[in-house]
């Protein structure tokens, strides 16, 4: 019975709580994010990146900045798109972003945009959801969450041309959900370079799927039909599904939150956002 109330509160309901609860239960390790220093480290960038604050978001007397951070790349191939702490209490994907910024090469053709941390209340207070208990990334229809329209200003104003979404998930290992746009033979590619730098690949989702070959979850007729009647129905639609309906491929990697190795948890998405970006940069 837990179980099926945990399905339904993190599948089913675009508002589970009224407040940024924290989830029990679900077995997640915390990294120690501290909110404080990591908007430090942000700002930190600014002599080699654009840093922005998209917006501010509150809850009681405390208000976060939600950053975006822009390479300076004049003329570029391709667009890609960051899409980083949307869940706030998967971690790893938000702690990532300081080395991404460290090693993304700046002088290449392929322009960066990280938005970090996306809900940036939830990852204050060790929540998936925002201040008002919403589940940013089940609100791609009705956007009823500043976050989320946050995201698709994003996405009208830098016009990316891929996009990976940095979460995390109850699973033993690392895997990829990817869009119906996103390329097979690339998708294997990273996974490869994954596994090349010592990040395990989940033979199973968190649904308990079997993923051949391991670590991908990929795009099938059957799910697709499963999403059209969740969005028709609850009207709760992701970032992959969003960029999937503009034709934007899109990459949405989960490391496992239940691991204490918060550095192979972190070091997922920093080599998978490394990888992709030399991918897009060879055209």
């Amino acid at each position: 019975m837990q179980e099926v109330r945990a399905f339904v509160r993190l599948h089913l309901k675009q508002r589970a709580y009224d407040y940024p609860a924290p989830d029990e239960g679900l077995g997640v390790v915390p990294l120690g994010y501290e909110p404080d220093v990591f908007e430090k480290t942000v700002r930190g960038f600014s002599d080699r990146y654009d840093v922005v604050e998209e917006g501010r978001v509150s809850y009681r007397d405390t208000t976060r900045p939600i950053f975006s951070v822009s390479s300076r790349t004049p003329d570029p191939l391709k667009r890609l798109l960051i899409v980083s702490g949307i869940h706030g209490n998967e971690q790893a994907g938000i702690m990532s972003v300081p080395e991404i910024l460290e090693r993304y090469d700046r002088d290449g053709s392929v322009a960066l945009r990280v938005l970090t941390p996306v809900n940036a209340i939830g990852a204050a207070e060790l929540s998936r959801f925002n201040a008002d208990g919403y589940d940013v990334n089940r609100d791609f229809i009705q956007f009823r969450t500043e976050e989320a329209r946050l995201v698709r200003r994003a996405f009208d104003e830098f016009k990316p041309d891929f996009v990976l979404s940095l979460h995390e998930g109850p699973q033993d290992a690392a895997f990829m959900f990817t869009n119906p746009h996103v390329d097979i033979a690339l998708a294997k590619r990273l996974l490869a370079a994954l596994e090349a730098g010592g990040t395990t690949l989940a033979t199973k989702d968190y649904f308990g799927l079997t993923l051949k070959p391991p670590g991908l979850s990929a795009s099938s007729p059957v799910q697709r039909a499963i999403l059209r009647v969740w969005e028709a129905t609850l009207k709760q639609q992701a970032v992959n599904a969003f960029a999937a309906a503009r034709g934007i491929p899109e990459v949405t990697l989960e490391s496992g939150w239940r691991s204490s190795d918060g550095a192979a948890r972190v070091r997922a998405h920093v080599d998978l956002t490394l990888v992709l970006s030399q991918e897009l940069s060879a055209g």
